[in-house]
């Protein structure tokens, strides 16, 4: 089910149109309008549900945004904002908020109060720190972090329960605090491009996991747990330092895709031949596998493609 806010009613393109129908005015469109400041004249349609700003050059959003109290959706990407206002936490219908590409160093420490939040599109700005009251999403399903300065991320992530998406890719994390595998329901994890030396010893607990993208970190190794990732369809590892992979390796039974390209790989678990019935794509190029291991792989995975180039 989508969790974009019904768009069946008229979209105003024009803010003076909007203005001169305001009761009707549910959904205002004013991207690439090449705006340098936030239209103040907005705050009179008190019935606005979807306001698309993006594109523009707004440098800051007004205090006053919290009269909009019917917003749902707020998409204000693409422009040169450099804070959000506390107030912006007092829409409390807001179930989508898309800030992305702007120049954004912190975050309102009170952003938990959103708690209908759905999404929240927060990738290619400047933040450095995560408020900890993130963890009061309670309905948050997809959250996008990547591309920021970000070194840690708050344990108390792990009661996003109904998260299903997380994007944390291109940040400076080290490490991942334990609580992340409290998500049940995620099914797309991605944090590539990343400085992480290890995985949390319980990454296994999210079992519905479907794709999981931890290219180009420093593992040298992988859990015993994640052979419990029993739907995982995707799994990325290409450009770590992995050496050995666990034994149970082959109960990742539904893995179509896998990529171990450029490790330090020598051997593969006795079961890995248990991966064949549904692997499509396998690439291990750039590893130090032996020829037999090779020749071996070749003939069990007859109807795979695999990429040793």
């Amino acid at each position: 089910m989508s969790i974009e806010p019904s768009l069946s009613k008229k979209i105003f393109y024009s803010l003076k149109e909007a203005l001169s129908n305001p009761l009707e005015a549910e959904i205002l469109d004013l991207h690439f309008n090449d705006l340098s400041k936030f239209p103040e004249e907005i705050l009179q349609l008190q019935n606005l549900k979807v306001l698309h700003l993006y594109n523009n050059q707004i440098e800051q959003i007004p205090a006053e945004i919290d009269k909009l109290k019917q917003l749902e959706k707020l998409d204000i990407s693409g422009n040169r904002l450099k804070s959000l206002p506390d107030e912006l936490a007092n829409l409390t219908n807001l179930k989508i908020l898309i800030a992305s590409w702007n120049y954004l160093e912190t975050l309102p420490n009170n952003l938990g109060n959103l708690q209908h939040l759905e999404k929240l599109s927060l990738n290619n700005n400047k933040i450095s720190h995560i408020p900890n009251s993130i963890g009061d999403l309670k309905n948050l399903k997809e959250l996008i972090l990547s591309e920021n300065e970000l070194s840690a991320i708050p344990k108390f992530i792990g009661s996003l329960e109904h998260l299903e998406k997380l994007r944390l890719y291109e940040n400076h994390l080290e490490e991942l605090p334990d609580e992340i595998c409290n998500l049940k329901n995620l099914t797309k994890l991605e944090i590539n491009d990343n400085n992480l030396k290890s995985l949390p010893q319980n990454i296994g607990d999210l079992n519905n996991l479907t794709r999981f993208r931890a290219f180009k970190n420093l593992l040298t190794e992988l859990p015993i747990s994640i052979c419990k990732l029993n739907k995982l369809e995707k799994m990325l590892l290409y450009e770590n330092e992995i050496e050995k992979l666990p034994k149970e390796f082959g109960a990742l039974k539904s893995l179509k895709e896998l990529d171990l390209s450029c490790n330090l790989l020598k051997e593969l678990p006795e079961n890995f031949n248990n991966l064949k019935n549904n692997m499509k794509l396998l690439k291990l190029s750039n590893n130090n596998f032996p020829e037999p291991v090779k020749i071996n792989l070749s003939k069990e995975f007859q109807d795979t493609k695999i990429d040793w180039a």
